[in-house]
């Protein structure tokens, strides 16, 4: 497993503990998007101690429950005597489901006795909770409640030894229900485990591209990390889609990325999404896909009733409720990671049709990036020549085979030729002024000997000035399609 940078979420777990082992009803929740790496930072903190974590996302009865137990008890190495007196119950479980939750838990304190301690975590436990109250004779909330006050009763009369982590993609759902829910987590401390921040994304993105035996740039690393969100699930997925290339780059990366939205490669992932979010939601699936694609294009409430045929109202309340499970930020954005995306590229409805031109640009393709990825693709001697496109400042431009092209400070690109001299740069969209030259030439001083170029779609006749004066060259957009082309390169839309 490579991991990285929950090293605050390991030292809480490890508070929360040692507050455990002094005697006091400390358990934790711990929470968070799904695919975040909730399971991941308990099974690091589980390496060096003594314990175990069981998926309870596909139980459905007490002795399910049971089983889990004892088969994870016996896994570590539990005293066998204790093991034993339990075995008939692990054969063949009793009908009465809350009483083989009792068993559960007294075959834990028995166990345990037998250790210093003992760390027990029950993974996607509202799984379980929701499974259970929806196969009982009886109301679903009436069953939800028996559970809910039986698992805490349960839970608060554990050996003091005993230290409890319940896992969950839904904590911050139970409060949308009754009492019980209230109660029950009233037990427990809360661990949000968060989306990786920038720099771990980027670093967890090298270490399995290093593993794959991927080569990559720069630029390549940033755009996974922006992509996946900091979600780590996510960054194994598109690095997957890798695999075979001797060198990624940015472009490579979006390129990659469409073709597999397209393809449906990632259907299985955002369906199951999807259908957890409808599990513990009152709307139902097919509804929150029609919101969802409207908000992925960008439409405002209105227009959402008006594409959707659902209640100006309706929508509101659906936003909210989506607001308040993670699926959607206070503004109406997406929060989840490639989630617009897939729905972009997608057949959903209601356009019910590929929105290719807002994929490419929720993906984010950008001009600079282009530029940057185009000019480490020199790797002959490149002559571009026509005084038409580079605005009269010089009538053909040399390039020399580059090495390597990187972003300094606040400079667009720096591209070091293989004589050892560099190319310094600014990239304009629009626009190039006489200001950008002078700060353009101000940033290059420090590389000696440097040449100096901008390259721009226009250009006022006081940029055109300043910069023949000062040695610099303007490359037209249309002097970059013509590199492109010398390159064999596709030309930027």
């Amino acid at each position: 497993m490579i991991f990285v940078d929950r090293e605050s979420e390991l030292r809480k777990l490890e508070t929360y503990l040692k507050l455990r082992l002094s005697g006091t009803k400390t358990f934790v929740l711990v929470y968070g998007l799904r695919r975040v790496g909730k399971s991941s930072v308990v099974d690091k903190f589980l390496e060096s101690r003594i314990g175990f974590r069981i998926d309870c996302s596909s139980m459905v009865s007490g002795g399910d429950f049971f089983c889990g137990v004892y088969s994870a008890l016996s896994e570590i190495g539990a005293d066998r005597a204790v093991l034993d007196r339990y075995h008939g119950l692990y054969e063949r479980p009793l009908d009465d489901d809350l009483k083989m939750l009792e068993y559960a838990f007294r075959l834990l304190n028995d166990a345990a006795s037998r250790f210093d301690y003992l760390v027990v975590a029950f993974d996607e436990l509202h799984g379980f909770i929701e499974n259970f109250s929806r196969l009982r004779d009886e109301r679903l909330d009436i069953a939800r409640a028996k559970l809910l006050w039986k698992l805490r009763d349960l839970i608060q009369r554990t050996n003091n030894n005993i230290f409890i982590i319940v896992i969950t993609s839904a904590g911050f759902l139970f409060e949308e229900y009754g009492k019980a829910d209230e109660a029950f987590l009233a037990l427990f401390h809360r661990l949000e485990i968060k989306p990786l921040n920038r720099e771990p994304s980027i670093l967890l993105a090298k270490k399995l591209m290093d593993s794959a035996g991927i080569g990559y740039t720069q630029e390549a690393l940033e755009k996974l990390a922006e992509l996946s969100g900091g979600i780590p699930r996510i960054i194994e997925l598109l690095v997957g889609l890798l695999v075979g290339y001797d060198r990624a780059t940015s472009n490579i990366v979006v390129e990659k990325i469409k073709d597999a939205l397209v393809r449906g490669e990632f259907d299985e992932f955002f369906e199951s999404y999807i259908n957890f979010v409808a599990d513990f939601s009152k709307w139902d699936k097919t509804t929150i896909l029609r919101v969802l694609r409207c908000v992925a294009e960008k439409k405002k409430p209105k227009e959402i009733s008006n594409l959707t045929r659902l209640k100006y109202n309706t929508v509101l309340n659906i936003l909210t409720s989506l607001r308040k499970m993670g699926v959607l930020t206070k503004k109406n954005e997406i929060t989840y990671p490639l989630l617009a995306e897939w729905l972009l590229a997608g057949k959903h409805p209601p356009m019910g049709r590929r929105r290719i031109d807002l994929l490419m640009q929720a993906l984010g393709i950008a001009f600079e990036s282009y530029i940057r990825e185009l000019l480490r693709e020199v790797r002959r001697e490149v002559i571009i020549e026509g005084e038409e496109l580079f605005f009269g400042t010089a009538s053909k431009l040399t390039i020399k085979p580059i090495d390597d092209v990187r972003v300094e400070g606040k400079t667009d690109f720096v591209a070091h030729q293989v004589d050892c001299t560099n190319i310094v740069g600014e990239i304009k969209l629009g626009l190039i002024t006489k200001p950008d030259i002078k700060r353009l030439v101000e940033r290059a001083r420090k590389y000696q000997d440097a040449r100096v170029i901008a390259i721009a779609k226009e250009a006022d006749p006081l940029a055109i000035a300043e910069a023949v004066r000062q040695g610099v060259i303007i490359i037209s957009h249309e002097g970059v399609k013509q590199l492109a082309k010398k390159l064999r390169k596709p030309p930027i839309l």
